[in-house]
């Protein structure tokens, strides 16, 4: 499915159970210089210092992971000091976006979300959408406001080992692998000691979520849940998605 830019309806008219996690372009220029508004970034530095979103800013691990090497999440207190470094505090709403139909910004997202902190959006097409409508760019490097975050670990959006390991063998449970065909084969390891795929998983790599085009979007929801009851992902069961 591709999808011409002017032709795409907002989120409130895809379908989704949760329009409100996304924000249209619209909105965004109608925000673009509210105090209390932070537009993250979520492409690498290197894209970021070339062209942004103005105000936008950007960390330098668009995974927010441990920087010593670790796979993980950053822990509290860093994720935290990460945040205000970013001038994102307890009462901010974050903006996320990315150019490559926004599964990067999905990250943050989920972040924020498993720190507590549930004010934060994805923007709607993306930097993609808004250059396409010839909004204002900029190479400027904002400043930061002195703010606080504070992280309240939400553990029942996070799937440990064993809980994974369960899933393995549940038949109420599905593990839904979101990767690249390359990472699901083991053709791409990804610095993995054993490349490959988690035993009883559901392959449908991130990009079938999304319209195709110069500026994809994710599917209406009557395609994604069609799309995703076909390969047995259904609303009665435990999902849990990598």
């Amino acid at each position: 499915m591709t999808t011409d830019f002017k032709d795409i309806k907002p989120p409130e008219e895809r379908g989704y159970a949760h329009p409100e996690l996304m924000v249209t372009t619209d909105w965004l220029a109608d925000h673009i210089d509210d105090p209390k508004v932070v537009v993250v970034d979520q492409d690498l530095p290197d894209a970021y210092s070339r062209v942004r979103i103005p105000g936008a800013v950007v960390y330098r691990d668009h995974y927010f992971k441990d920087l010593s090497g670790s796979p993980h999440i950053q822990d509290s207190r860093t994720f935290a000091a990460t945040m205000e470094s970013l001038g994102i505090g307890d009462d901010t709403t974050v903006v996320a976006y990315d150019s490559d139909g926004n599964h990067v910004a999905a990250r943050l997202l989920w972040a924020l979300m498993y720190y507590g902190h549930d004010d934060v959006k994805v923007l709607d097409g993306g930097f993609p959408k808004w250059f396409a409508e010839g909004r204002p760019l900029s190479r400027e490097t904002p400043s930061q406001s002195a703010v606080t975050f504070t992280s309240r670990p939400v553990p029942e959006v996070f799937s440990d080992k064993d809980d994974v390991l369960a899933c393995t063998t549940d038949p109420g449970a599905v593990l839904l692998d979101v990767r690249s065909d390359a990472e699901w084969t083991g053709e791409n390891a990804r610095g993995t000691a054993r490349g490959g795929r988690l035993a009883n998983a559901v392959h449908l790599e991130w990009k079938n979520f999304i319209t195709g085009g110069d500026v994809p979007v994710i599917k209406p929801a009557d395609e994604l849940r069609e799309l995703l009851e076909t390969n047995g992902v259904t609303p009665d069961k435990k999902i849990v998605a990598y």
